[in-house]
């Protein structure tokens, strides 16, 4: 390999490195789990209260997982070693999670209703869908509870 080479592939790995590495300053935990949780509330009642415009819900949804994932990108007040690998298992198990939520629901839910089907005989069958904002919602939902979770663990 050529010299060119080689500090080619360095950069790109100091790029990566330097990406994997970025971090919000910690305050920004709380803002984003305190405003996520305030929307997620309002949205909540909404269907008690009252309906809001598809629109409106959708840029609603859309900040609470800006907002989560601001959370998930914040430091910890005690950031180190442990807290980088805390952080990477966490990412590991919500991913894991998420994946076999997005596989098993609609699994679940088409064997069901090819069961009541089947029972009822009315012979239409449909397969549950699942929308992008579950999927990510419990992503980040998952990986800042199982953060949480392991770094009182580890530390206790």
């Amino acid at each position: 390999m050529s010299r060119s080479n080689c500090s080619d592939a360095q950069d790109e790995y100091n790029k990566i490195s330097k990406l994997l590495e970025f971090r919000l300053p910690s305050k920004y935990k709380m803002i984003g789990i305190i405003t996520a949780s305030l929307i997620l509330l309002f949205l909540m009642s909404s269907k008690f209260f009252g309906d809001i415009a598809p629109l409106i819900k959708d840029v609603l949804r859309t900040l609470i997982l800006l907002f989560l994932l601001l959370a998930s990108l914040s430091m910890d007040s005690q950031e180190d070693e442990f807290s980088k690998y805390i952080r990477f298992q966490s990412f590991k198990i919500a991913f894991v999670i998420a994946i076999s939520y997005s596989i098993i629901i609609p699994l679940l839910a088409f064997i069901f209703d090819l069961l009541i089907t089947k029972i009822t005989g009315d012979g239409s069958i449909n397969f549950h869908q699942i929308s992008a904002f579950e999927i990510l919602f419990i992503l980040l939902g998952i990986q800042l509870l199982f953060f949480e979770t392991l770094k009182r663990f580890g530390r206790a």
